[in-house]
C-alpha cells in the first residue's frame, strides 16, 4: 500500500513538473504526425486554425484545429498524382496542382472539381485569385489563365524555362495588379485590372553553375520581395534574395547562414517578419525584413519543401515524408507587431484587405492577443454604415474575414476594426 502511494505521488509530482514546464516554457515549433510517409511539397495556412497540405502519391490533408488532428482528404482519381502546389484566396476557395492534373475546391478542400490541364503540359504552380479567376505555371515556361472558373484557358508562353512559382503584389494598387512567374534563372511581371503583357528580366543572383531560384513572394500588405534558392559556384548555399520598392536589383541577403543546401520555401506575413525553410530541416525567421535572421534548425533533418503563415503567429512548415511542423506564436520568438499596427505590441494587429481593388469579393485579416469584443464595419465614402462584418466576442488568435461586395455599386470604401479602445481605419477600392 505505501508503495503504491508513493508510486502515485511520484506520477503526481512528474505531471505537476510537466505542467510547471509547458506554463513557462514557451511554445515554439511541434512535431506533428501526418500518418503518411509521401513528401509534402506545398502547405497554405487558412486561418489560425485551418490548413491544407499536398503531396506526392495524391495525399490532401486537412486539418481544422491547428494540425491536432489531419484528414486525409480521398479523391476519385484513379492514378497516382503528385501534387506540387496550393493556392487559396480565402478558408474556401482554392486550386491544387500536379504534375498534369488542376483541381478546385470552394469549401475549404473537401470536395474537389477537376479540370483538364491546359496544352497536356506538367504544372508546378497556381496563383488563385478568385473563384473564376486563377493562373497555372507549367513547364517550359507556359503560363494558362482562365477568367470562368476553368472552363476555358488562355495559354502564354513567357520563358524557356519551367514557371515554378506564381505570386501577385499584396498591398494597394492603382494601375493594374502586378503579378509573377518565377523560373530557375528569371522572373516575368505582368498585370491585371487591367491586364498588360508579360516581361521577362533574368535574375543575375541565379547565373551561377548549379544556381537556382525555387519560390518567390511579397510581403503581405505590400513590401519588399523575396526569392529563395541555391547558389552552386563554390558549394551548395541557401540563398535568400531580396527587392525592396526602392531597389532597382536584387540583393542577397542570407549572410551568415552557413548550412549547405536549398531554401525551398518562404512565407513573408509582414513587411518585418520573414519565414523560409530547406533542406535538412532549415528553418529561420527575420524580425527586420531580412536584414538578419534566427535560427529554429535542427527540429527535423528532413528537407522542409513549404512554409506558410496566417498571421505573424500561427504557421505550418511541411516536408520529406510527411513531416509537419507548427507554431502558434510564430516559432518562440517575441514578435513586435506594434510598430506596424501602432498600436501596443502583441495587442492587435490589422491588415490591409486582399485583394484591394477588388471585384467582387476581398478579405480583411486581424490579430487580437487576448479575449476581445471586435467590430468591423465597411462604411461608403459618405461615412454611412453599409456591412457588418463582425460584431462580437473573439478570443485570442488571427482571424480572416471576407466581404462579398456583388450587390454594392462601385466606388471607395472604408472598413473600420475596433476592440477595446483601439480603433483603426482604412480604404478599399471595389470595380465592378
Amino acid at each position: 500500500m505505501k508503495a503504491s502511494y508513493l508510486n502515485i505521488l511520484r506520477v503526481s509530482l512528474l505531471l505537476a513538473l510537466i505542467g510547471l514546464t509547458a506554463q513557462f516554457s514557451p511554445a515554439q515549433w511541434v512535431q506533428q504526425g501526418s500518418f503518411v510517409t509521401a513528401t509534402l511539397t506545398d502547405v497554405a495556412t487558412l486561418d489560425s486554425s485551418k490548413a491544407l497540405a499536398v503531396g506526392r502519391n495524391n495525399v490532401i490533408l486537412r486539418t481544422t484545429n491547428s494540425g491536432v488532428t489531419w484528414t486525409y482528404i480521398a479523391t476519385p482519381l484513379d492514378v497516382i498524382v503528385n501534387w506540387n502546389s496550393v493556392s487559396f484566396q480565402d478558408t474556401l476557395n482554392g486550386i491544387i496542382v500536379g504534375e498534369y492534373i488542376v483541381a478546385t475546391t470552394s469549401n475549404g478542400g473537401t470536395l474537389w472539381r477537376f479540370h483538364s490541364v491546359p496544352g497536356g503540359r506538367r504544372c508546378f504552380t497556381s496563383l488563385y485569385l478568385s473563384p473564376s479567376n486563377f493562373y497555372v505555371g507549367q513547364d517550359s515556361g507556359w503560363v494558362s489563365h482562365t477568367l470562368d472558373s476553368g472552363n476555358t484557358w488562355t495559354s502564354e508562353k513567357i520563358s524557356q524555362w519551367p514557371i515554378r512559382s506564381l505570386f501577385a503584389w499584396t498591398g494597394v494598387y492603382v494601375l493594374g495588379l502586378p503579378i509573377f512567374a518565377l523560373t530557375p534563372y528569371s522572373l516575368c511581371e505582368s498585370r491585371i485590372y487591367p491586364s498588360g503583357s508579360w516581361q521577362e528580366s533574368i535574375l543575375k543572383n541565379f547565373e551561377g553553375l548549379g544556381s537556382e531560384a525555387f519560390r518567390g513572394t511579397i510581403c503581405y500588405g505590400g513590401g519588399p520581395s523575396f526569392i529563395v534558392g541555391v547558389l552552386g559556384d563554390l558549394r551548395a548555399a541557401p540563398a535568400i534574395i531580396r527587392k525592396k520598392m526602392s531597389d532597382t536589383v536584387w540583393t542577397g541577403v542570407s549572410q551568415g547562414i552557413v548550412h549547405d543546401g536549398a531554401f525551398w520555401g518562404i512565407s513573408a506575413p509582414s513587411t518585418n517578419i520573414i519565414y523560409v525553410c530547406g533542406d535538412g530541416g532549415m528553418l529561420f525567421k527575420s524580425t527586420n525584413g531580412g536584414d538578419s535572421w534566427n535560427s529554429f534548425t535542427g527540429l527535423t533533418s528532413r528537407s522542409l519543401k513549404a512554409v506558410s503563415f496566417f498571421g505573424v503567429n500561427n504557421g505550418f512548415a511541411v516536408g520529406d515524408s510527411g513531416k509537419i511542423l507548427h507554431t502558434n506564436n510564430g516559432g518562440g520568438v517575441v514578435v513586435d507587431v506594434g510598430k506596424e499596427s501602432g498600436v501596443a505590441p502583441k495587442e492587435f494587429l490589422l491588415g490591409q484587405n486582399y485583394p484591394n481593388p477588388f471585384n467582387p469579393t476581398t478579405n480583411f485579416r486581424f490579430t487580437i492577443a487576448g479575449l476581445r469584443f471586435v467590430s468591423l464595419k465597411i462604411y461608403d465614402i459618405l461615412g454611412r454604415e453599409v456591412a457588418i462584418l463582425v460584431n462580437e466576442e473573439k478570443p485570442a488568435g488571427s482571424y480572416s474575414v471576407q466581404w462579398d461586395a456583388t450587390n454594392f455599386p462601385s466606388g471607395v470604401y472604408f472598413y473600420r476594426v475596433t476592440a477595446k479602445g483601439f480603433s483603426e481605419t482604412k480604404k478599399l477600392l471595389l470595380i465592378h
